[in-house]
């Protein structure tokens, strides 16, 4: 049998501006993010019969692969097979984050099962060319641009920084202490799942038609991202917190559903009780993460839970190699 496990991730600062061409129209820019120790894991096992199979072990579905499933009804891990062609394998997927989480959860998924492809085919792919591949079968998978930040965190690990200049993007892992961060940070459930493709494909349309609010929005994303770059490698983690006010105030401007009434309430229940909350990916249902003050986490904690959301206990997932 053989396991892989990818983290998934928490974004502190310019998201969405991981997407080609905003990483460049937005330039310079950062986006941050830190890979969390709630994985998708995929376990292989190898069978007596020429087929490969795929058990969603959360849940119980099974699914055999076929190269002639239908365009328009393949799944990422159809899309996988195809690129990376196996036989006589069976699969079982877990992931430890909700559907729509907003985490990155399909993203690490796919990485988690493009690593055990390449073990089985004894390949070697480097984690550069794995996350082109990811990327390029996501985006087809989808028929839309996607990002890269996802895919970053989880093939490295702990905090990551993409440097967004006008020549292209440069990865940096960021010298954050796993600890200190954990202190600071609530992960919350909104209990209400989203897909991140549709809202970012619209904030990247708007955002590509020069529509006025939405670039104005990305400007000050772009601009205030650097700023929490700064903090943050300077170890001023206090100063973070009004850094994501500020991106969590023009992310709700880049569209109608990113902030929903029900985010709204939890927001207002973070606020009340000294957090600074933000939206986790796309926005539009999904998780969210409360920076803070280490003294106020506990209360935090408590008053989101009273207020009937599900918080998540984590862990910064440890740095692997170097970045992809």
């Amino acid at each position: 049998m053989i396991i892989v496990k990818a983290p998934t991730r928490i974004d502190l600062a310019g998201g969405t501006l991981d997407i080609w061409p905003l990483s460049v129209l937005f330039a310079p820019s950062a986006s941050i993010n830190a890979a969390i120790d709630l994985h998708a894991s995929i376990e292989a096992r190898q069978t007596k019969w020429r087929g490969v199979a795929i058990k969603n072990a959360n849940t119980g579905k099974i699914v055999k692969y076929s190269p002639k499933t239908a365009e328009n009804r393949k799944s990422l891990f159809d899309r996988a097979l195809d690129f990376a062609p196996v036989n006589g394998w069976e699969f079982s997927a877990t992931s430890s984050v909700p559907p729509g989480s907003g985490l990155g959860g399909s993203s690490s998924m796919l990485i988690a099962f493009l690593r055990i492809l390449d073990e089985i085919r004894g390949r070697g792919t480097s984690d550069g060319d794995i996350l082109e591949a990811a990327k390029n079968i996501e985006a087809r998978h989808l028929g839309i641009p996607t990002g890269v930040q996802d895919y970053v965190a989880a093939l490295n690990g702990g905090v990551n920084a993409l440097i967004h200049a006008k020549e292209g993007s440069e990865y940096r892992r960021l010298k954050v202490d796993p600890k200190e961060l954990k202190s600071r940070v609530v992960l919350a459930y909104s209990g209400v799942s989203r897909v991140s493709g549709a809202p970012n494909w619209q904030m990247l349309k708007k955002a590509v038609e020069k529509d006025v609010k939405t670039v104005r929005a990305f400007e000050k994303i772009a601009a205030n991202s650097l700023d929490i770059l700064l903090a943050l490698a300077n170890g001023r983690y206090s100063r973070v917190g009004r850094l994501i006010d500020v991106e969590s105030a023009q992310r709700g401007l880049l569209g109608r559903g990113v902030i929903t009434p029900r985010l709204k309430t939890a927001f207002a229940v973070a606020v009340r009780n000294g957090g600074h909350p933000k939206v986790c990916g796309a926005g539009g249902g999904g998780c969210f993460i409360v920076w803070c003050e280490p003294s106020r986490k506990d209360l935090i904690i408590s008053a989101l839970r009273e207020s009937g959301l599900r918080t998540l206990d984590f862990k910064v997932a440890p740095a692997a190699g170097r970045p992809a």
